[in-house]
């Protein structure tokens, strides 16, 4: 008795202890999980409402300018998936605030998570969601912007500016110029701010653009507002027409713009944005990203993305880059060999040329080494000779430093380096930018009041922290291109020019044959299943050039996926030989042997299955000198269409001397057995029409080898001569 009570103790004891991790509780409708947090992080950047809880919800929502909420499911993959690229995100909106002898965290985006699938949640109860993560950026004073990206950090923050500024303010030709050329579809404006009708219809203005960024995370059409009278007359000039203000315009690189109609009885938020989806085109120059009714579950692409991207036309260039310049660079390509007549393209040419090489993107790149380490050390030096409001002066504020209190040792090295125009700024930016990580620590009050100049600046430094270090501008060449001007017009085929992010998207890039390269340049030629290749190390304009050139007259090599190996084939008695694309036709078209080639790939289950019986096949046979067995990756090797095969497993017979008679086994009524195989091998290559001829015959040598070898299972070979009979 007293054994069992000790015993039920314990028992209670375990049960108690372990319910500290994990419990169940029952109701009427069954036993569930208690309800446990989904952001687990030391960090406290989500407010995690992981009970269902939507009061506190909707209080932040009322109080806070901007509030990104994501509503998940514990269970769900893509919603733990997207864990860590949105506490990633949160980190970048966080300002550490120095107050008294504490530091709080400043969010000028809130970041909050519910749970929406727990039974027993308010959430659950007021939303029926059928699927999972739902991410809304919510906006005070309007509504909630749904995300529809991709599971990625970056393109979460991107979607948040996009949103924080949906209407880019134009207040100089300049900025108007640069604005265009970065996007090949935008939306300009004009309004009078003086009048309350017009000052409306821009509120209307802004709410499309905000609606279009909905409809399009990723790249949608940009809208814009003209500040500046002299735009208006540039854009007049430039299209030898007087608009009539105010004004909306679809314009485009390559067309003459399009003015929205009947802005005095017709603009409302739904017609204008409505104008601009019909009257929308897809670029010629653009990003590729996996996109489904939900979310992209996973940073890789397929082949239904590439083809989808190859509507209406008949090759597609790809640029596998995470340098957002190389879009610029594409787009100056694409217009120089697009160039038909447009009278104004010259124009747009040189802009792109201008903004492309004046950027400082990863110009420290092409400084020598040792240039490199000295204005590291310059720059440092200098810095910390400086006082906390000069830093603060120059990289919060932009302003100019008029001279570097520098030591006479140092000042003959640094002074020729720093008063070089081009050197400075990237000291600057470098410095700023590192300064900017700790900038609270250094400055707190001042930047307590600032904290929007701040966010200003690390969002125009924004890209940079997600740029390869490894890649560097595409090189201009010396040499007259002057031959590839307007080309693409004079051909009779279209081009499709996109981009592939290679960091966020690797896979795609390795299964067509880019080793260790996150930057390359492929095009696609998908009626001929072809595709070529231009490493990161011949990439020039001249040579993208050439590069196309080539393709577009059928004079270049098309490219393989195979990746190249130098060892030397082992050949088992028991295995398969493994070809790859370069080997193919050496072993396969071999006239004095005869040759199955099985096609398989990893990911074939039912091809896993057929290696025990092909083996046993390869044994029967093993005394046939004048046979071999092999087998090909396929979908790593790629081969030319004719000797292509697309279901797998497939196993095709090559016979001597007859390889253009190739045979495949017939898998839709013969299933891959021992004797099946046998009887298709002996059918096709050592039995004549007349069986009992071929068996006088004292010539075939293998066939007898065949009758005395340990292997055979005669039953089987009787079953094998007597169908032939």
């Amino acid at each position: 008795m007293c054994n069992n009570v000790i015993s039920l103790i314990l028992l209670i004891l375990l049960l108690t202890k372990s319910s500290d991790t994990f419990r169940l509780f029952s109701s009427d409708t069954g036993t569930y999980k208690e309800p446990r947090p989904f952001f687990t992080s030391s960090k406290k950047l989500i407010d995690d409402y992981y009970d269902g809880n939507l009061a506190q919800v909707s209080k932040t929502i009322n109080s806070h300018t901007f509030v990104f909420v994501m509503y998940y499911a514990n269970f769900c993959g893509i919603s733990r998936r997207m864990r860590d690229p949105y506490e990633k995100a949160a980190a970048f909106y966080r300002e550490r605030i120095h107050h008294e002898n504490n530091t709080l965290d400043k969010f000028h985006v809130k970041f909050i998570a519910v749970d929406c699938f727990y039974y027993d949640g308010q959430c659950r109860k007021t939303y029926k969601l059928n699927y999972f993560p739902h991410m809304f950026l919510y906006v005070k004073g309007t509504r909630g912007y749904q995300y529809f990206g991709a599971t990625i950090a970056t393109n979460l923050i991107e979607f948040i500016e996009k949103i924080r500024m949906p209407v880019i303010r134009l207040t100089n030709i300049n900025e108007f110029l640069d604005f265009t050329v970065q996007y090949e579809s935008n939306i300009l404006a004009y309004f009078d701010f003086s009048n309350d009708l017009q000052r409306y219809h821009y509120s209307l203005y802004a709410q499309a653009a905000l609606k279009h960024i909905e409809y399009d995370n990723e790249y949608p059409t940009r809208f814009a507002v003209i500040l500046n009278q002299s735009i208006v007359e540039e854009i007049s000039k430039l299209y030898n027409t007087n608009f009539q203000k105010p004004f909306v315009i679809l314009h485009r690189l390559d067309s003459e713009p399009q003015i929205f109609p009947n802005m005095t009885n017709n603009f409302t938020m739904e017609n204008l944005f409505q104008w601009v989806i019909n009257e929308h085109k897809k670029p010629h120059v653009s990003w590729i990203v996996p996109r489904n009714s939900y979310y992209s579950h996973s940073p890789s692409m397929d082949k239904e993305i590439i083809f989808d991207a190859l509507t209406d036309h008949h090759n597609l260039l790809l640029f596998f880059t995470s340098n957002k310049l190389d879009e610029l660079k594409l787009r100056q390509i694409y217009l120089y060999l697009s160039n038909c007549n447009i009278t104004y393209s010259s124009l747009w040419l040189k802009q792109i040329e201008n903004l492309y090489n004046h950027s400082l993107i990863n110009l420290t790149e092409n400084l020598p080494k040792t240039q490199r380490h000295l204005l590291s050390s310059c720059c440092q030096y200098a810095f910390n000779q400086l006082p906390t409001t000069d830093i603060y002066n120059l990289c919060v504020l932009n302003h100019q430093i008029s001279s570097f209190n520098l030591s006479k040792k140092h000042a003959k090295v640094c002074l020729p380096i720093l008063e070089n125009v081009t050197l400075q700024k990237i000291c600057f930016q470098t410095y700023c930018h590192q300064w900017l990580k700790n900038s609270t620590l250094v400055y707190p009050e001042k930047l307590t009041y600032n904290h929007e100049i701040v966010l200003e600046k690390r969002r125009e430094k924004f890209y940079d922290q997600f740029i390869n270090n490894q890649q560097s501008k595409i090189i201009d060449d010396d040499n007259s291109l002057e031959k590839y001007k307007g080309f693409l017009c004079q051909m009779n085929s279209t081009w499709a020019f996109r981009l592939i992010n290679s960091r966020d998207y690797p896979n795609f890039g390795q299964n067509i044959g880019l080793i260790n390269h996150s930057r390359a340049i492929v095009v696609l030629q998908p009626q001929n299943e072809q595709h070529y290749i231009l490493n990161n190390n011949e990439i020039t304009t001249e040579n993208i050039y050439k590069f196309i050139y080539d393709i577009s007259y059928n004079v270049r090599p098309r490219s393989y996926t195979t990746i190249p190996d130098n060892k030397t084939l082992i050949k088992h008695s028991n295995k398969l030989i493994e070809l790859t694309t370069d080997t193919f036709y050496s072993i396969v078209f071999n006239p004095d042997k005869h040759v199955v080639v099985v096609y398989y790939t990893k990911w074939c289950g039912f091809c896993q299955s057929i290696w025990p019986v092909l083996y046993q096949t390869k044994k029967f046979f093993n005394n046939f000198n004048d046979l071999i067995f092999t087998r090909i990756q396929a979908d790593k090797h790629d081969l030319p269409w004719h000797l292509t095969a697309y279901n797998y497993p497939t196993l095709i017979l090559f016979p001597a001397q007859r390889k253009n008679h190739s045979i495949v086994f017939p898998t839709s009524t013969e299933s891959m057995t021992n004797v099946n195989l046998i009887k298709f091998l002996l059918y096709h290559l050592y039995i004549d029409d007349n069986v009992n001829e071929q068996w006088c015959k004292q010539t075939n040598n293998s066939f007898l080898s065949m009758l005395s070898s340990t292997f055979i299972d005669f039953s089987q070979l009787s079953y094998v001569v007597k169908s032939f009979s």
